[in-house]
């Protein structure tokens, strides 16, 4: 027993009031209960042209209808007001034939850019916190019964709605700071409506290209950084139908499970992507976890798969294996084979510009103080670092195939397929000629080259409508394979939105209507630390009415 608790505990003179206190209604567990906190953020992450304007004023209009008071934070306001202080500089070359719109876009871009370059990459999101403080404080100054000190201040429901996240470190240090309060929410929409989008806003088409990629991904680690900021989401919603009551619908779906409502269960999307997710989680593999999942036409899913190490007779290695199991990392060699392989092959280029002479003078093509300049150009150039044939493991998507193959159940034909990460080429084209109908997937991959080999027989950037509901042969991709953006509560919160746990009253059998307006969010966060509560847990057996007042309890 601890030094502390055992002082607490001596001082306790009276162990009957520890057990009443066990029974009371106002029991310690029930008294941590109540500081449980009311607030939400929401952020948002889409490209440009996905319309997350309209999704974020739909958001707004559906957390009000259930009681809460609304606040939007713009991060665009904190690099705009970082310009005009001239605590950054935003160099304009080349923005003169640009559009005002683009101008708008490629300053708030660069502008962003130069803040996380200046101050760090997850600087957008401090501003937002901080942002959060002065309006709880303002709040605080509203409510005119309470006086006391801010960081003593319990605010009634509020939701803090951030526009917009362009970095993967912004979403991370909003969850390190405030755990299950922040859920971000991930807007997409296919390429096409975008373009749409930007159009009507007078961009360009020349403009808009090289807009969306620039806005997609940036090499520099302080540039923007979309598409790993997007996969983070723990939900998408689409806006291709691109109306309001379709994307208020989504939303008033997400905040049901985000507040417990009972009978809202998964999609096939939803389940299909969880069982990808959780089947990844059996990778060893040094470079990635990926999980797939296959399910045929009614929804069932038939066949999972990971990316991992095959072995003789059939299958993956696993923790069955024990002292058998020879993935990389239990390996000797403690190695990924497929790097090894490609620093080998740099080591062969480095070799070769060494040799090089000038003419019959003998003398080296290339100084050795630029041999390391040279190759890093050369290994860039010749993207062998983005090769994957050196890998000893098979890929997630080719598992669930070859799994479902081997057992020898139907189901191939006209299935779909969830990868948690965009296939390579390699699976893309096992994929087609599997007779897979539809491939469902959360986060891109740079390095496949699926789009540019097999554009004849995959559909990219398609909506997710039922074909099956139309006449097959009359829709423009009923003969191609189609790659769809996943769309509904992402795999990492699956257990937290779809775990039922008030149904119906006891011995009566009636339903438990959970409305959200009324309820609490299922999904909480404490207003306090877990050492702040321990204290308390120990103070409650020896000051118990401190503890009360303390605490709120009535």
């Amino acid at each position: 027993m601890g030094y502390f608790m055992g002082q607490a505990l001596k001082k306790q003179t009276k162990p009957a009031a520890v057990e009443k206190m066990s029974t009371s209604d106002d029991s310690i567990s029930k008294i941590l209960e109540k500081r449980k906190s009311a607030e939400l953020i929401l952020g948002f992450a889409g490209p440009v042209g996905c319309g997350i304007k309209l999704t974020i004023a739909e958001a707004k209009s559906a957390l009000e209808s259930i009681g809460y008071e609304v606040y939007l934070i713009k991060l665009s306001a904190f690099i705009e007001n970082s310009i005009a202080k001239r605590e950054i500089k935003v160099d304009e070359v080349g923005y003169e034939e640009r559009s005002i719109s683009v101008k708008r876009i490629l300053t708030l871009q660069d502008g962003g850019n130069e803040l996380r370059k200046a101050k760090g990459t997850s600087i957008l999101a401090e501003f937002a916190i901080k942002e959060i403080v002065m309006l709880r404080g303002e709040q605080k100054e509203r409510d005119g019964e309470f006086s006391g000190e801010l960081m003593e201040y319990v605010p009634e429901r509020t939701a803090y709605l951030i526009d917009q996240i362009k970095h993967p470190d912004e979403v991370s240090l909003l969850r390190t700071v405030y755990g299950q309060l922040f859920h971000l929410i991930g807007v997409i929409s296919v390429t096409e409506k975008r373009k749409a989008r930007l159009t009507g806003d007078k961009v360009s088409t020349w403009e808009i290209s090289d807009l969306m990629e620039r806005d997609r991904r940036q090499e520099e680690d302080n540039g923007q950084q979309l598409d790993k900021a997007l996969q983070m989401a723990d939900f998408f919603v689409s806006t291709d139908h691109g109306t309001a009551p379709s994307i208020q619908r989504k939303l008033k779906r997400f905040l049901g499970l985000l507040h417990g409502e009972n009978g809202i269960t998964p999609t096939q999307q939803e389940y299909g992507m969880y069982a990808a997710y959780s089947a990844g989680l059996k990778s060893a593999c040094l470079s990635r976890q990926v999980g797939a999942a296959i399910s045929d036409r009614s929804g069932k899913i038939v066949s999972t798969g990971c990316n991992d190490v095959p072995k003789a007779m059939g299958g993956l290695y696993s923790s069955e294996d024990h002292t058998h199991d020879r993935r990389c990392v239990h390996r000797e060699e403690q190695i990924c084979f497929n790097d090894r392989e490609k620093n080998s092959h740099k080591a062969d280029i480095e070799l070769a510009l060494k040799k090089l002479k000038k003419g019959t003078t003998g003398e080296p093509l290339i100084e050795e103080d630029q041999i390391e300049t040279v190759l890093k150009a050369v290994f860039k150039a010749s993207h062998i670092s983005d090769l994957i044939e050196f890998s000893r493991a098979v890929h997630a998507e080719m598992d669930a195939i070859i799994s479902l193959a081997r057992a020898g159940t139907p189901g191939m034909v006209g299935a779909n397929l969830y990868t948690t990460t965009f296939p390579c080429h390699s699976c893309a084209r096992h994929i087609v000629a599997a007779g897979i109908m539809k491939v469902y997937y959360i986060e891109p991959y740079e390095k496949s080259l699926a789009q540019k080999l097999h554009g004849d027989a995959i559909a990219f950037e398609t909506e997710d409508d039922d074909i099956e509901k139309v006449e097959y042969s009359s829709h423009p991709t009923s003969s191609m394979v189609r790659f769809i953006h996943f769309e509904g509560v992402a795999p990492r919160q699956y257990l937290n939105f779809f775990m039922m746990t008030k149904r119906k009253e006891k011995d009566i059998g009636t339903v438990i209507k959970i409305v959200p307006r009324d309820a609490p969010k299922a999904v909480s966060q404490y207003l306090d630390d877990y050492r702040t509560f321990e204290t308390k847990v120990v103070k409650r057996l020896t000051e118990p009415n401190l503890v009360l007042k303390e605490l709120g309890s009535k």
